[in-house]
């Protein structure tokens, strides 16, 4: 009897305590449950807490989509996943990032340092920043890093900006040195890669030092991050992110609709169609693929300034814009996007204006001489029409540049020039491009553009994207100063006379920008400057609940 009395007793009490602990909990702010993920077969996981530091027990997690193969590479320095690279940045940090207006700003370094006399950059870390294992950031993580990218070369995808970079070497702990070569103030550019710890380069988790860690990636491409308690900013408001890994952009957008997923970022054209629902919220972000038209300029047409400036006034970007690309652009003429550091505004020069564009093509010596609603003239004893040959490429899953081709080739139609469109495929484009006998016309074309700032590629004499044969000495001395810049001052004036030189000469024709967007059914109001190469910006501070 006495027995039963206690046990009585005792399950009173933990009665007591278990309604006393939940009358607490009702006091407190709500909480948002987090259900693991269910564990996968061959999943493999990172310590769950690799610097033993005590984690936060509250906060949201959120659920994103990311687009890739099968088996690619997390490894930031190696991957070849445009969406990997972008998750990865919540991960691992670089010495100099870049701001809402796309200047470069000090991350890892506190400071940086012009040496006229070396030529050489100093970088100056921060102090007390420790990676995820809690080692401190040293200069030596730093350069390793590099010569890991180096290592790869092309596999890597910072190889290209680090190439800007002759040499580099850690003077002290927190001091690097950098070589530039022939190079300016674009070097800075090129120190934006993320900074790995050196010990863990070849590890299935590397170290980083930024708000997130890895928790667990399997072979399905499930990935999880965690906040890191020993980040040197702010606590983040997110306790983890949970990222899902889709074979194609269809079966992503269908998980954003179902719920599967809060966030998912993307370029495709069929996410124009999210941004009109009521059960989510999106934001765009300019990508660095200009679409333009190449104008070969040993044709007899083409070559003449006043038939590229009327070509430029007869095409509504803006109409096309929007019905074809469904809005997913931001108009620029010239190859630096709108709203950043660099962008020249008064290169905004050629307003939809099909009167100003048959005006010039009057002063041309074009006119309708026989009725048939092509303009023509004598050149050189020869009858000649207006018409050329308009090439284009279609991405795989898209038709958006040929549809765009013949749309501008009805608009120019409207002013007595016949486009006849040809639609091929990329390579046969660059065979024309490389074909030194015969002239392709012009060709509708999407370029993918360096982070760095550096337009010799498609703009100097030799650059290997000047496609429309383009010379000019007076381009060519503006884009070497340009390289060899030291200052921002001086950076930023010499790009404000190469845009306005572009459509001055209109070596090409700008039409606009691609457009990604980030679709989120959680709240992204906090969210500002995110770009192609970090959609999740910020994405640590979000208040989701």
């Amino acid at each position: 009897m006495r027995v039963d009395r206690v046990l009585c007793l005792l399950a009173l009490l933990a009665l007591v305590l278990l309604l006393a602990g939940c009358a607490g909990r009702n006091e407190t702010q709500a909480v948002i449950l987090i259900t693991p993920a269910p564990t996968e077969p061959n999943a493999t996981s990172a310590p769950a807490n690799p610097s033993g530091a005590a984690a936060s027990s509250q906060g949201a997690t959120l659920s994103v989509g990311y687009v890739a193969v099968q088996g690619t590479s997390l490894h930031p320095l190696r991957t070849t996943s445009r969406d990997l690279t972008g998750l990865d940045r919540l991960v691992f940090e670089s010495v100099v990032d870049l701001d809402e207006s796309r200047a470069p700003i000090a991350q890892l370094c506190d400071r940086w340092e012009y040496d006229p006399g070396e030529k050489v950059w100093y970088f100056y870390l921060r102090d007390g920043i420790v990676f995820h294992d809690g080692s401190p950031l040293t200069a030596y993580d730093v350069v390793s890093s590099y010569e890991d990218i180096i290592i790869n070369s092309e596999t890597s995808p910072y190889y290209a900006r680090v190439r800007y970079i002759n040499d580099m070497q850690a003077t002290d702990d927190l001091t690097v040195k950098v070589v530039p070569g022939q190079f300016g103030y674009m070097t800075l550019y090129a120190m934006t890669f993320p900074v790995v710890q050196r010990y863990s380069l070849n590890a299935q988790y590397p170290k980083g030092t930024g708000p997130f860690w890895f928790v667990s990636f399997n072979n399905w491409g499930l990935l999880r991050l965690e906040a890191n308690p020993l980040w040197w900013k702010r606590q983040p408001e997110i306790t983890a992110v949970d990222c899902k890994r889709y074979n194609d952009i269809g079966d992503a957008m269908q998980a954003i609709t179902t719920g599967e997923i809060d966030m998912l970022a993307t370029r495709s054209s069929t996410a124009a169609l999210s941004r009109q629902m009521s059960d989510r919220t999106t934001m765009d972000y300019t990508t660095l693929t200009w679409e333009c038209l190449v104008p070969d300029l040993r044709s007899s047409v083409l070559s003449d300034i006043r038939v590229r400036k009327a070509l430029m006034y007869a095409i509504d970007r803006t109409s096309l814009g929007s019905t074809v690309y469904l809005g997913m652009v931001q108009e620029s003429e010239v190859p630096v996007i709108p709203g950043s550091w660099l962008y020249e505004t008064q290169s905004a020069r050629y307003n939809y204006s099909p009167e100003r564009a048959l005006q010039l093509l009057y002063d041309a010596g074009w006119s309708d001489s026989n009725d048939d609603g092509v303009l023509d003239r004598v050149n050189e004893g020869l009858w000649e029409d207006l018409e050329f040959t308009l090439l284009t490429y279609d991405e795989p899953t898209t038709s958006s540049r040929s549809k765009a081709a013949a749309l501008i080739a009805t608009q120019l139609g409207r002013i007595g020039v016949r486009v006849n469109v040809k639609t091929t495929s990329r390579s046969n484009v660059l065979k024309a491009f490389n074909n030194g006998e015969e002239t392709f016309g012009m060709a509708l074309v999407g370029f993918n553009l360096s982070t760095l700032p550096d337009l010799t590629y498609l703009l100097s004499t030799k650059g290997a994207g000047n496609c429309s044969r383009y010379e000019s000495e007076k381009m060519d001395d503006l884009l070497k100063r340009a390289r060899a810049a030291t200052t921002a001052e001086e950076l930023r004036a010499l790009l404000s006379d190469i845009q306005l030189l572009v459509v001055d000469e209109l070596p090409v024709l700008g039409l606009f920008f691609r457009s990604g967007t980030l679709i989120s059914k959680v709240n992204v109001g906090g969210l500002s400057g995110i770009r192609e190469d970090y959609p999740l910006r910020g994405v640590e501070y979000l208040l989701v609940g």
